[in-house]
């Protein structure tokens, strides 16, 4: 049996209403107060993401894609100059967290990046990829705490890995420059070394594969379950 033209243009047009429909549905749910960042293993069992991410946020969340679950994390530390958020896991994953190595030393400038980050999880849960550069190094309160970065990273890709050519994170997403145009901050993974030291925390790094390093974080358990059973996503 043949199927007309025009019934396959029909059935085209009601999957495309269809997708924008579930579209606005998590674009509800997160009008309804979900948000999100990014950030990265240190071990199996704390978290360092960008403390503007987590600040506000009532009850923490690393959402695993892969399995579409969320388990609960609280804040260990933070430090407010150095925009940095250390986060400790309250429930165990299912799968074993991907660890990989972080610079201990400041880079050159011109020393190319790549930042990853899941901007936005639920509606796309790719990771996305942006090229950088170092320019210079930066500072907001006397301590030259960053690295002024050629690129422009996404909203929500805060608190994600920046990774070397060989595989190793070499600084934290922390924002968009809104004075420069193409440009974003980076903070420098000697200072997230730091951070680690301060709280007596070990790196564990387990895989070379950057991609798995990165992972989403959201700002409570209750709404992603809400999400789920109201949306499905």
């Amino acid at each position: 049996m043949r199927v007309s033209s025009t019934k396959l243009c029909h059935c085209r047009i009601i999957m495309k209403r269809f997708v924008i429909l579930i579209l606005v549905f998590v674009a509800i749910a997160f009008a309804d107060g979900m948000q999100n960042g990014t950030g990265f293993f240190v071990n199996s069992e704390y978290i360092v993401t960008a403390y503007h991410v987590v600040k506000t946020y009532d009850n923490i969340c690393y959402y695993d894609i892969n399995n579409d679950t969320c388990y609960q994390a609280h804040i260990v530390d933070y430090d407010l100059d150095r925009d940095l958020a250390l986060l400790r896991l309250d429930d165990e994953p299912v799968e074993m967290p991907m660890v990989c190595r972080i610079v201990h030393s400041e880079l050159p400038i011109g020393e190319k990046l790549t930042s990853y980050g899941y901007p936005e999880p639920f509606i796309d849960n790719n990771l996305t990829i942006v090229p950088l550069n170092i320019r210079k190094q930066y500072r907001y309160d006397g301590n030259y705490n960053y690295y002024r970065m050629s690129g422009k990273i996404v909203f929500g890709m805060s608190g994600g890995p920046n990774f070397t050519r060989d595989g190793r994170i070499g600084g934290m997403s922390k924002s968009i420059s809104l004075m420069e145009r193409n440009t974003s901050n980076l903070v420098k993974s000697t200072e997230v070394v730091w951070l680690l030291r301060k709280n007596g925390v070990n790196e564990y790094p387990n895989t070379k594969n950057v991609k798995k390093c990165v992972i989403s974080i959201l700002n409570s358990v209750e709404l992603f379950k809400s999400a789920q059973a109201n949306w499905g996503v």
